[in-house]
């Protein structure tokens, strides 16, 4: 008997291991240089990757860093004129009621 969750539907069976999650980030001992690479690896890959980078270029220090993407950027939205729904508990006045105001 498996525990393992198969999908009734292809008999695919999640593996979080076998998923490119990570990229090689590096830093010069000589320039002070930095970076990071775009390909993806997974974790295992990236990290015997990084081994022989390091063995094979010493003065750069390569590490297996998971991928973060890169953040939205937050666009407030336009302030309106007048009474906001936010200021009025979820209500904006018509238009009768905002000639009242005035």
């Amino acid at each position: 008997m498996s525990f393992a969750w198969t999908s009734p539907v292809n008999g695919f069976v999640p593996n979080a291991s076998r998923m490119k999650t990570h990229i090689i980030h590096w830093v010069s001992s000589v320039t002070g240089g930095i970076g990071s690479g775009k390909k993806l690896f997974e974790k295992e890959e990236a990290e015997q990757l990084a081994v022989e980078l390091n063995s094979s270029y010493p003065d750069i220090n390569h590490k297996a860093v998971p991928a973060v993407p890169p953040a939205e950027p937050r666009i407030a939205p336009p302030e309106a004129e007048g009474p906001s729904s936010a200021d009025t508990g979820g209500l904006v006045p018509g238009p009768r009621a905002q000639a009242e105001f005035k």
